[in-house]
Protein backbone atom coordinates (compact mmCIF):
# COMPACT_ATOMS: atom_id res chain seq x y z
CA UNK A 1 0.00 0.00 0.00
CA UNK A 2 3.00 2.28 0.95
CA UNK A 3 4.37 1.72 -2.13
CA UNK A 4 1.35 2.40 -4.14
CA UNK A 5 0.54 5.69 -2.49
CA UNK A 6 4.54 6.60 -3.12
CA UNK A 7 4.50 5.53 -6.85
CA UNK A 8 1.08 7.84 -7.14
CA UNK A 9 2.88 10.74 -5.50
CA UNK A 10 5.29 9.88 -7.82
CA UNK A 11 3.47 10.30 -10.55
CA UNK A 12 1.51 13.34 -9.79
CA UNK A 13 4.62 15.00 -8.85
CA UNK A 14 6.52 14.43 -11.48
CA UNK A 15 3.18 15.34 -14.19
CA UNK A 16 2.80 18.16 -12.12
CA UNK A 17 6.26 19.24 -12.88
CA UNK A 18 6.11 18.82 -16.45
CA UNK A 19 2.43 20.68 -16.75
CA UNK A 20 4.80 23.74 -16.08
CA UNK A 21 6.32 23.20 -19.15
CA UNK A 22 6.53 26.95 -20.33
CA UNK A 23 6.32 28.22 -17.16
CA UNK A 24 9.05 31.75 -17.26
CA UNK A 25 11.53 31.24 -13.77
CA UNK A 26 13.18 34.00 -14.07
CA UNK A 27 13.32 37.07 -16.40
CA UNK A 28 15.88 40.25 -17.00
CA UNK A 29 15.53 42.93 -18.99
CA UNK A 30 18.56 44.07 -21.24
CA UNK A 31 19.66 47.75 -22.23
CA UNK A 32 20.70 48.04 -25.40
CA UNK A 33 23.31 50.54 -24.31
CA UNK A 34 24.49 47.16 -22.28
CA UNK A 35 25.07 45.51 -25.45
CA UNK A 36 29.09 45.86 -25.00
CA UNK A 37 30.24 43.07 -27.53
CA UNK A 38 28.08 44.33 -30.53
CA UNK A 39 28.58 48.34 -29.32
CA UNK A 40 31.16 49.27 -31.50
CA UNK A 41 28.90 48.16 -34.14
CA UNK A 42 25.78 49.95 -33.31
CA UNK A 43 26.33 52.49 -31.87
CA UNK A 44 28.13 55.71 -32.80
CA UNK A 45 30.13 57.57 -30.11
CA UNK A 46 29.28 61.71 -30.01
CA UNK A 47 31.36 62.34 -26.51
CA UNK A 48 29.85 60.53 -23.41
CA UNK A 49 26.53 59.81 -25.32
CA UNK A 50 25.61 56.62 -28.05
CA UNK A 51 23.54 57.13 -30.74
CA UNK A 52 21.97 54.13 -32.43
CA UNK A 53 23.67 53.83 -36.16
CA UNK A 54 20.70 54.41 -38.96
CA UNK A 55 19.96 50.53 -39.43
CA UNK A 56 19.74 49.20 -36.24
CA UNK A 57 17.37 52.27 -34.52
CA UNK A 58 14.86 49.63 -34.66
CA UNK A 59 16.75 48.51 -31.15
CA UNK A 60 15.32 51.53 -29.87
CA UNK A 61 11.61 49.76 -30.42
CA UNK A 62 11.51 46.56 -28.74
CA UNK A 63 12.26 45.00 -25.34
CA UNK A 64 14.89 42.29 -25.09
CA UNK A 65 14.62 39.91 -22.08
CA UNK A 66 16.77 36.91 -20.83
CA UNK A 67 14.48 34.21 -19.55
CA UNK A 68 14.60 30.31 -17.56
CA UNK A 69 11.28 28.48 -18.33
CA UNK A 70 10.80 25.59 -18.07
CA UNK A 71 11.03 21.91 -20.34
CA UNK A 72 10.33 18.67 -19.03
CA UNK A 73 10.70 20.14 -15.16
CA UNK A 74 14.65 21.56 -15.99
CA UNK A 75 15.61 25.36 -16.05
CA UNK A 76 16.06 26.34 -19.42
CA UNK A 77 17.62 29.47 -20.52
CA UNK A 78 16.00 31.58 -23.41
CA UNK A 79 15.22 35.03 -24.53
CA UNK A 80 12.02 36.87 -25.40
CA UNK A 81 11.73 40.40 -27.53
CA UNK A 82 8.63 42.34 -27.89
CA UNK A 83 7.94 45.52 -29.58
CA UNK A 84 7.85 48.22 -26.90
CA UNK A 85 4.09 49.32 -28.37
CA UNK A 86 1.94 47.50 -25.89
CA UNK A 87 -0.46 45.65 -27.93
CA UNK A 88 -1.37 41.99 -29.62
CA UNK A 89 1.45 40.43 -32.29
CA UNK A 90 1.76 37.37 -33.65
CA UNK A 91 4.64 34.93 -32.75
CA UNK A 92 7.95 33.30 -33.75
CA UNK A 93 9.79 30.96 -32.01
CA UNK A 94 13.59 30.63 -33.22
CA UNK A 95 15.62 28.28 -33.29
CA UNK A 96 19.65 28.47 -33.28
CA UNK A 97 22.31 26.41 -34.71
CA UNK A 98 25.30 24.57 -33.43
CA UNK A 99 26.03 22.41 -30.29
CA UNK A 100 26.36 23.20 -26.80
CA UNK A 101 27.85 27.13 -26.43
CA UNK A 102 28.97 26.92 -29.89
CA UNK A 103 26.25 28.16 -32.20
CA UNK A 104 24.75 29.77 -28.86
CA UNK A 105 22.50 32.95 -29.19
CA UNK A 106 24.99 35.62 -28.15
CA UNK A 107 24.13 39.20 -27.91
CA UNK A 108 24.97 40.35 -31.57
CA UNK A 109 22.11 37.34 -32.56
CA UNK A 110 20.16 38.56 -30.46
CA UNK A 111 19.68 42.00 -32.02
CA UNK A 112 20.32 41.32 -35.92
CA UNK A 113 18.09 38.36 -35.50
CA UNK A 114 15.61 38.40 -32.96
CA UNK A 115 15.00 42.08 -32.46
CA UNK A 116 15.07 42.66 -36.15
CA UNK A 117 12.33 40.32 -36.13
CA UNK A 118 10.31 41.79 -33.12
CA UNK A 119 10.75 45.15 -34.74
CA UNK A 120 8.60 43.48 -38.01
CA UNK A 121 5.86 43.51 -35.36
CA UNK A 122 6.28 39.56 -33.64
CA UNK A 123 7.23 38.56 -30.34
CA UNK A 124 9.85 36.73 -30.55
CA UNK A 125 11.36 34.31 -28.28
CA UNK A 126 14.02 31.66 -28.41
CA UNK A 127 15.68 28.69 -26.46
CA UNK A 128 19.26 28.11 -26.08
CA UNK A 129 18.05 24.33 -25.72
CA UNK A 130 18.75 22.47 -22.36
CA UNK A 131 22.36 22.39 -20.65
CA UNK A 132 23.41 25.76 -22.29
CA UNK A 133 24.48 29.37 -21.09
CA UNK A 134 23.63 27.69 -17.31
CA UNK A 135 20.70 25.95 -18.33
CA UNK A 136 19.64 22.14 -16.49
CA UNK A 137 19.85 19.09 -18.23
CA UNK A 138 21.93 17.63 -21.11
CA UNK A 139 20.94 18.90 -24.91
CA UNK A 140 20.70 15.34 -27.49
CA UNK A 141 21.37 17.19 -30.53
CA UNK A 142 17.27 16.44 -31.53
CA UNK A 143 16.44 14.28 -28.85
CA UNK A 144 14.33 14.97 -25.46
CA UNK A 145 15.93 18.82 -26.31
CA UNK A 146 13.06 18.83 -28.70
CA UNK A 147 10.83 19.94 -25.75
CA UNK A 148 12.73 22.83 -25.23
CA UNK A 149 10.96 23.87 -28.64
CA UNK A 150 7.80 22.85 -27.66
CA UNK A 151 7.71 24.16 -24.17
CA UNK A 152 7.93 27.79 -26.05
CA UNK A 153 4.37 27.20 -27.41
CA UNK A 154 2.83 27.60 -24.10
CA UNK A 155 5.25 30.21 -22.82
CA UNK A 156 4.11 32.30 -25.89
CA UNK A 157 0.60 30.86 -25.42
CA UNK A 158 0.41 32.08 -21.89
CA UNK A 159 1.88 35.87 -23.30
CA UNK A 160 -0.71 38.76 -23.43
CA UNK A 161 1.13 39.97 -25.87
CA UNK A 162 0.52 36.88 -28.19
CA UNK A 163 -1.94 36.61 -30.60
CA UNK A 164 -2.57 32.56 -29.85
CA UNK A 165 -3.25 31.06 -33.42
CA UNK A 166 -0.71 33.57 -35.15
CA UNK A 167 2.44 31.40 -34.28
CA UNK A 168 5.60 31.00 -36.91
CA UNK A 169 8.50 29.04 -36.20
CA UNK A 170 12.04 29.95 -37.87
CA UNK A 171 15.17 27.53 -37.67
CA UNK A 172 18.96 27.72 -39.12
CA UNK A 173 21.54 24.85 -39.71
CA UNK A 174 20.93 22.91 -36.67
CA UNK A 175 17.95 25.04 -35.62
CA UNK A 176 16.22 23.15 -39.03
CA UNK A 177 16.59 20.50 -37.69
CA UNK A 178 14.79 21.11 -34.77
CA UNK A 179 12.12 22.75 -36.21
CA UNK A 180 11.23 19.62 -38.73
CA UNK A 181 11.37 17.68 -35.70
CA UNK A 182 9.04 20.03 -34.39
CA UNK A 183 7.09 19.95 -37.31
CA UNK A 184 6.50 16.13 -36.79
CA UNK A 185 4.48 16.88 -33.07
CA UNK A 186 2.23 19.58 -33.73
CA UNK A 187 0.69 21.40 -36.06
CA UNK A 188 0.47 24.84 -34.47
CA UNK A 189 2.33 27.08 -36.42
CA UNK A 190 1.13 28.30 -39.46
CA UNK A 191 4.18 29.00 -41.24
CA UNK A 192 8.04 28.05 -40.97
CA UNK A 193 11.20 28.96 -42.51
CA UNK A 194 14.63 27.24 -42.28
CA UNK A 195 18.03 28.21 -43.63
CA UNK A 196 20.88 25.75 -44.24
CA UNK A 197 19.10 23.25 -42.42
CA UNK A 198 20.15 20.05 -40.96
CA UNK A 199 18.11 17.26 -42.82
CA UNK A 200 19.70 14.53 -43.60
CA UNK A 201 22.28 13.35 -40.33
CA UNK A 202 23.84 10.71 -43.06
CA UNK A 203 24.79 12.43 -45.04
CA UNK A 204 26.13 15.53 -42.90
CA UNK A 205 28.29 12.56 -41.68
CA UNK A 206 29.66 11.54 -45.07
CA UNK A 207 30.54 14.97 -45.93
CA UNK A 208 31.55 16.33 -42.65
CA UNK A 209 33.36 13.66 -41.26
CA UNK A 210 33.73 15.57 -38.15
CA UNK A 211 30.20 15.94 -37.17
CA UNK A 212 30.26 12.06 -35.88
CA UNK A 213 32.46 13.13 -33.10
CA UNK A 214 29.69 15.45 -32.16
CA UNK A 215 26.95 12.21 -32.25
CA UNK A 216 29.05 10.50 -30.54
CA UNK A 217 29.44 13.01 -27.95
CA UNK A 218 25.69 14.28 -27.20
CA UNK A 219 23.51 11.60 -28.83
CA UNK A 220 22.74 9.22 -25.97
CA UNK A 221 23.08 5.65 -27.10
CA UNK A 222 24.71 6.74 -30.54
CA UNK A 223 27.00 4.07 -31.00
CA UNK A 224 24.55 1.45 -30.04
CA UNK A 225 22.40 2.64 -32.36
CA UNK A 226 23.75 4.99 -35.01
CA UNK A 227 20.76 4.24 -37.77
CA UNK A 228 18.58 4.66 -35.84
CA UNK A 229 19.37 7.22 -34.18
CA UNK A 230 20.19 9.45 -36.94
CA UNK A 231 16.60 8.39 -38.83
CA UNK A 232 15.16 9.06 -35.94
CA UNK A 233 16.51 12.96 -36.04
CA UNK A 234 16.60 13.40 -40.08
CA UNK A 235 13.78 15.05 -42.15
CA UNK A 236 13.97 13.09 -45.14
CA UNK A 237 13.40 9.90 -43.50
CA UNK A 238 10.62 11.24 -41.61
CA UNK A 239 8.82 13.36 -44.30
CA UNK A 240 5.49 11.62 -43.59
CA UNK A 241 5.55 13.15 -40.29
CA UNK A 242 5.99 16.19 -41.14
CA UNK A 243 2.64 18.40 -40.98
CA UNK A 244 1.11 19.64 -44.29
CA UNK A 245 -0.75 22.66 -42.96
CA UNK A 246 2.35 24.31 -42.10
CA UNK A 247 4.06 26.09 -45.28
CA UNK A 248 7.86 26.05 -44.88
CA UNK A 249 9.96 28.42 -47.15
CA UNK A 250 13.66 26.91 -47.11
CA UNK A 251 16.67 29.03 -48.05
CA UNK A 252 20.11 27.33 -48.81
CA UNK A 253 23.71 28.51 -50.29
CA UNK A 254 25.43 26.47 -53.47
CA UNK A 255 28.62 27.06 -51.62
CA UNK A 256 27.25 26.04 -48.49
CA UNK A 257 29.87 23.29 -46.61
CA UNK A 258 28.70 22.86 -43.66
CA UNK A 259 25.15 21.51 -44.53
CA UNK A 260 25.28 20.65 -48.11
CA UNK A 261 22.77 21.77 -50.66
CA UNK A 262 22.20 18.70 -51.33
CA UNK A 263 19.75 17.99 -48.64
CA UNK A 264 17.56 20.88 -49.77
CA UNK A 265 17.38 19.62 -53.03
CA UNK A 266 16.28 15.76 -51.65
CA UNK A 267 13.61 17.05 -49.03
CA UNK A 268 12.13 19.46 -51.39
CA UNK A 269 11.35 16.52 -54.06
CA UNK A 270 10.03 14.45 -51.02
CA UNK A 271 7.92 17.23 -50.26
CA UNK A 272 6.89 17.65 -53.79
CA UNK A 273 5.47 13.62 -53.72
CA UNK A 274 3.89 14.26 -50.18
CA UNK A 275 2.31 17.32 -51.23
CA UNK A 276 3.35 19.68 -48.22
CA UNK A 277 3.50 23.15 -49.86
CA UNK A 278 7.26 24.96 -49.70
CA UNK A 279 8.59 27.44 -51.42
CA UNK A 280 13.18 26.64 -51.96
CA UNK A 281 15.29 29.35 -53.00
CA UNK A 282 18.45 28.55 -53.60
CA UNK A 283 21.27 31.60 -53.60
CA UNK A 284 24.23 31.13 -56.10
CA UNK A 285 27.16 31.01 -54.11
CA UNK A 286 25.74 31.63 -50.65
CA UNK A 287 27.42 29.93 -47.96
CA UNK A 288 26.01 28.72 -44.84
CA UNK A 289 24.82 31.96 -43.00
CA UNK A 290 23.79 33.53 -46.74
CA UNK A 291 26.25 36.24 -45.49
CA UNK A 292 26.37 37.34 -48.72
CA UNK A 293 22.42 37.54 -49.01
CA UNK A 294 21.13 38.48 -46.37
CA UNK A 295 18.98 41.69 -47.17
CA UNK A 296 17.40 39.40 -49.48
CA UNK A 297 17.03 36.83 -47.14
CA UNK A 298 15.15 38.79 -44.64
CA UNK A 299 12.94 40.13 -47.26
CA UNK A 300 12.03 36.62 -48.18
CA UNK A 301 11.31 35.45 -44.17
CA UNK A 302 9.63 38.53 -43.58
CA UNK A 303 7.25 38.30 -46.66
CA UNK A 304 7.10 34.78 -45.75
CA UNK A 305 5.64 35.82 -42.58
CA UNK A 306 3.29 38.21 -43.04
CA UNK A 307 1.86 36.37 -45.88
CA UNK A 308 0.64 32.84 -43.62
CA UNK A 309 1.64 33.74 -39.90
CA UNK A 310 0.29 38.32 -40.04
CA UNK A 311 -2.62 37.62 -42.81
CA UNK A 312 -2.98 34.40 -42.53
CA UNK A 313 -3.73 33.46 -46.10
CA UNK A 314 -5.05 30.18 -47.51
CA UNK A 315 -2.67 27.18 -48.14
CA UNK A 316 -1.46 26.73 -52.15
CA UNK A 317 -3.75 24.30 -54.20
CA UNK A 318 -1.11 21.51 -54.68
CA UNK A 319 -2.84 19.34 -56.78
CA UNK A 320 -2.28 19.96 -60.72
CA UNK A 321 -4.03 22.70 -62.23
CA UNK A 322 -4.00 25.51 -64.38
CA UNK A 323 -3.90 25.15 -68.23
Amino acid sequence: MKKALLSAFLIFLIGNTYSQDGKIVQREELKVIDLEDIKNIIFEENGESSQLKEPYQYLNNVIIEKIVYLSDGLKVVGYIVSPKQIGKYPGIIYNRGGNKEFGKITQQKVAFILAQMASWGYVVSASQYRGNDGGEGCEEFGGSDVNDVLSLIPLMQNNEMVIHEKLGIYGWSRGGMMTYLALMRTAVFKAAVIGGGLSDLHMMKNTRPVMEEVYIDIIPGYLQDKDGLLNARSAIKNVVKIDKTTPILMLHGTSDWRVVPQMALDLAESFTEQKIPYRLIIYEGGDHGLTEFRKEVNQEVKMWFEKYVKEGNTLPDLNPHGR
